[in-house]
């Protein structure tokens, strides 16, 4: 199942990075020219994980009151895949970590630090192996931002893995945000439909248009408050990457989720 999609996304990875080096900027540059005003810089932050790797994230602060919104990358990226979305969601009111998992690679010439590092200690960077980062990240939302509404926001492989941490941890996750999830794993076991028929938090899912039936049965077995959507004028892209300013379309999919993140303010 892993290799079936590792084949577009490497294609993908291959496009955005030629787009971000034709540019012929830095990585700090092109992170002034997208985030332009100076409440929307980050600091790159990192915190431990129970098996002892370091987790590294960019850090975007609203107000600390507002609720956070954790980041989480597709298969073979980086928390380069947020430089430009992320600051929208400060816009929109939201504190924003957007994490480095250890199962990924570089985007936008931002480097995975965290797979780095676990690549050098000779960890396992399977998609299972990244639950003690989603736990650190977590920790360190609540513990040392002490944030009080945590939302969590996956993309492909991580956005299905937000329905395992849902179930597993039901009074943690203000809400679920998930982009292109599937059954791309199990986990215990267990299909991922299994850990969503426990979510009781409200679930927003997008994907392109063509990937509705990898995700619908994880959709259905969903019994609390839940809306999707699909695009109605073009293909859609899979995972988080659809709301980034490289898509022509990206408008359309930011426009159907915002109402739902403003319920969550």
């Amino acid at each position: 199942m892993k290799h079936l999609y590792f084949i577009p996304w490497i294609i993908l990875i291959n496009c955005l990075s030629s787009c971000s080096s034709s540019a012929s900027i830095s990585d700090n540059q092109q992170t002034n020219e997208i985030l332009k005003v100076k409440s929307h810089t980050y600091k790159t932050v990192n915190f431990p994980t129970s098996d002892g790797l370091n987790v590294y994230a960019d850090y975007y602060s609203n107000r600390r009151k507002n609720p956070l919104i954790i980041l989480y990358h597709q298969a073979g990226f980086s928390r380069g895949e947020f430089r430009n979305i992320a600051p929208r969601l400060v816009d929109l009111g939201f504190n924003v970590i957007a994490v480095d998992l250890r199962s990924g690679d570089m985007l936008n010439q931002v480097t995975n630090l965290t797979n780095k590092e676990a690549l050098k200690l000779g960890k396992s960077t399977a998609f299972e192996d990244v639950i003690p980062d989603l736990e650190a990240s977590f920790d360190y939302a609540k513990n040392k931002i002490k944030s009080r509404k945590i939302i969590y926001w996956g993309s492909s492989y991580s956005a299905s893995l937000g329905f395992y941490m849902a179930s597993k941890n039901p009074k943690d996750y203000k809400a679920i945000i998930a982009y292109s999830p599937g059954e791309y794993f199990k986990i215990e076991n267990k299909n991922i439909s299994d850990f969503a028929k426990d979510v009781q938090i409200p679930v927003y899912t997008s994907s392109a248009r063509n990937e509705e039936s990898k995700w619908k049965p994880i959709f259905n077995s969903v019994k609390s408050k839940k809306q999707f959507y699909l695009p109605s004028k073009t293909k859609g892209h899979h995972g988080t990457i659809a709301l980034s300013s490289f898509h022509d379309d990206a408008e359309e999919n930011w426009q159907a989720i915002i109402p739902f993140l403003k319920t969550l303010l």
